[in-house]
Order: C-alpha cells, then sequence, then structure tokens
C-alpha cells in the first residue's frame, strides 16, 4: 500500500477537520482509498506546530500527488498543510480498536534522506523498550517516498492510555534514547483518533 499523511497546522486544522469526511469519500473510488484516519493533538510533547494528522491508505501505488494535494487545504491556508506521500517502514503488532481511554503518540520526524538511517537505528533500539510495557498496543513507522520532503519518518503508535506512555518515558531506560533524539527535529503529541474510515 501507499499512504498520504497530511499534517495540518493549527490555521486550517477547523476547515481541514470540517471537509475530512467528504474527502475521503470522494478519494474512495477514483483513487482506491481504503483507510482514513484523523487524529487531533491532546497534548503536546515537544516542538508541536500542528494541530491534527491524517493518514489515507491506498491499495495501488499509482496515487498522483496533485490530486490528493487538491483539497487537502483551502485556499486561505494551503500554506498550513504539509501533505507526504509514504510508505510503511515498520509495523509493530496488529491493529486494535479505539477504546476509551486510549491515545496515540504521533511524531513527525523533520529529518533528511542522509539521517534517515541512524534515526531508523535509534527507533529500532527504542522500539524494544516501548513494546515491553504493557500499555503498548501498537505501532507504525512510514517512511517518505521521496527524498526531499519536510518530514522523512512519521511515527503512529497506539496506547492503552496516557499515563502507561508516560511511564515508559519516566524509566531510566529510556534516557540514552531520549538524549540521542535530542539531536534531530521531532514533533510528538499525543493525540486522540477522531475519524477511521476502512472500505472494502
Amino acid at each position: 500500500m501507499i499512504y498520504w499523511i497530511d499534517v495540518v497546522a493549527a490555521a486550517a486544522a477547523p476547515s481541514y477537520a470540517a471537509r475530512w469526511q467528504e474527502r475521503a469519500l470522494a478519494l474512495r473510488a477514483p483513487r482506491n482509498l481504503r483507510t482514513a484516519e484523523l487524529f487531533q493533538v491532546i497534548e503536546p510533547i515537544r516542538d508541536v506546530d500542528y494541530a491534527l494528522l491524517s493518514v489515507y491508505g491506498f491499495d495501488s501505488d499509482d496515487v498522483g500527488e496533485a490530486a490528493l494535494r487538491e483539497g487537502s487545504s483551502s485556499d486561505d491556508a494551503a500554506f498550513a498543510v504539509e501533505g507526504t506521500k509514504c510508505r510503511v517502514r515498520i509495523t509493530l503488532s496488529e491493529l486494535t480498536p479505539t477504546l476509551p481511554g486510549h491515545v496515540w503518540l504521533i511524531n513527525p520526524f523533520e529529518i533528511n534522506e542522509d539521517q534517515i538511517p541512524d534515526v531508523l537505528n535509534m527507533w529500532d533500539k527504542a522500539k524494544n523498550h516501548m513494546t515491553a510495557h504493557a500499555g503498548f498496543l501498537n505501532a507504525r513507522l512510514f517512511r517518505s517516498a521521496a527524498p526531499s520532503t519536510k518530514y522523512g519518518l512519521f511515527n503512529v503508535s497506539q496506547w492503552r492510555s496516557a499515563g502507561d506512555f508516560k511511564q515508559s518515558l519516566g524509566d531510566k531506560a529510556y534516557d540514552r534514547h531520549r538524549e540521542r533524539s535530542m539531536q534531530y527535529r521531532l514533533h510528538p503529541s499525543l493525540c486522540a483518533r477522531t475519524h477511521s474510515l476502512e472500505f472494502q
């Protein structure tokens, strides 16, 4: 599958959210849209300049970027939506239904192509720590399909609760991963998944 991820700043969030389901339905038939998710920031963690993030999944690689960019933002706030064509790089555990109390860690990695190998290595080491915690449910790491995009990677992971996620960060074992991550421009936040659609 190929994915399109929109990172939506606060200026564009109200109009984007109001049109989100309509846009997803419009992409269904002509663009082979299979899944669509909309996440809303509920707690910024570090350097968060977005209010929404949307993930569209297509069962065909033949997805025109021009068509996806069209309508992804309103004319008066076009600058406030950053779209990226991606592929799933790593999946940890199967997706599970969103239940009350569940939160999603959303983390766009603002890195260039040269930095991606080191960040993948860092993420690979940190994932063992995260997945060992009872509150961890699943994670997907998306990689940009093009080298010259603002965001090179996106981490989208589901946790049983915000408390479970924060407890995992409080372990001393995580300190070395945190220190290593500070050299990169990461934008993590805890989010609610406000909408989710699946099409056959």
